[in-house]
């Protein structure tokens, strides 16, 4: 199994990159004080990504368009050694964009243009790929990028195959209850578990609290991310007994936070499949995506595995 790779399916955005001092209102036309930068991104990308660059081989399934875009998207990929041959090329729509407004503390607005990214699966052709890979795949790791039928057919199709999977809740979407408790791995952030459980998560303690929650509903492992505050892990030990951990986040200067969750989903996917125990796996995840807002754009930013292993130790 050492060399099999984790399949991801998700979606490729070229991330357009504007750095502002303040959002515009409404009718108000602003000068920007730099100029335009295109990252690849795209939630899927980008976990694939972190992945690949954490030294885990991985496989990569979505849709662009014929545009350059496109092309650029995929030999990205090709650039950190990720298999792309589940990418298929869409003849209709055009390939996923994304509208980045950067503000100077690191904060950022985004509007997503999902694009040929909003038709992935929903062919025969591509679906019956994508499972026929899933039967060497190590792990299967998911977004909400890309059409909620697609995810739900590939949850139930990993579940039946027995393979682990790790689903980021990102952007926020509510699923169906089925999906959510085949599921290994639910990563989540403030504002997607807020919305899945109905309650506000607004410290580590409402953390802690909705994340047993969710996990009592019957979802195995719950991480709920918490930006600066680092994140909770809940899960069951050995004797079946519910475990709450929280893992603070170092102290760093925040450069950029754009694909900072991806980085954790990835991180921890790569934990889990090598095995580590839980606290370490988070305190992997944790160290990765600090890492990752220290440096700008969202794959140009993602850190190599030894990175993460030197701020570890």
């Amino acid at each position: 199994m050492g060399h099999n790779p984790i399949l991801v399916v998700g979606s490729l955005n070229m991330d357009q990159v504007v750095r502002v001092c303040r959002m515009p209102t409404w009718g108000e036309t602003l000068l920007s004080p730099s100029s335009l930068q295109l990252v690849a991104g795209g939630k899927g990308a980008n976990q694939a990504v972190a992945i690949a660059r954490l030294g885990v081989p991985v496989s990569m399934a979505g849709r662009v368009g014929t545009d350059p875009f496109g092309t650029q998207l995929v030999t990205s990929l090709q650039a950190d050694a990720i298999d792309t041959g589940l990418v298929v090329v869409d003849q209709e729509e055009s390939s996923g964009a994304a509208f980045i407004f950067l503000g100077p503390d690191g904060d950022n607005a985004i509007v997503v243009v999902p694009g040929a990214n909003m038709r992935v699966g929903l062919d025969q052709a591509q679906m019956f790929a994508i499972s026929t890979a899933m039967r060497q795949a190590r792990a299967l790791v998911l977004q909400l990028e890309i059409p909620l039928a697609t995810v739900q057919n590939l949850v139930a199709t990993a579940w039946h195959i027995g393979i682990p999977i790790v689903l980021n809740l990102a952007p926020a979407q509510p699923l169906a209850v089925e999906t959510l408790r085949q599921v290994s791995v639910l990563v989540l952030n403030e504002t997607e578990a807020s919305l899945l459980s109905g309650q506000r998560v607004s410290s580590v303690e409402d953390a802690r609290i909705v994340g047993t929650v969710l996990h009592e509903q019957g979802i195995a492992t719950v991480a709920l991310t918490l930006g600066s505050r680092g994140a909770v892990l809940v899960f069951d030990d050995a004797h079946g007994q519910t475990c709450v951990i929280h893992q603070q986040a170092p102290k760093v200067q925040v450069v950029d936070s754009t694909a900072a969750g991806d980085c954790f989903a990835g991180a921890l996917t790569v934990a889990i499949i090598e095995g580590k125990l839980p606290d370490e796996a988070l305190r992997f995840a944790v160290t990765a995506s600090t890492l990752k807002v220290t440096r700008f754009g969202a794959q140009s930013g993602l850190p190599r595995r030894a990175e993460v292993d030197a701020m570890l130790h």
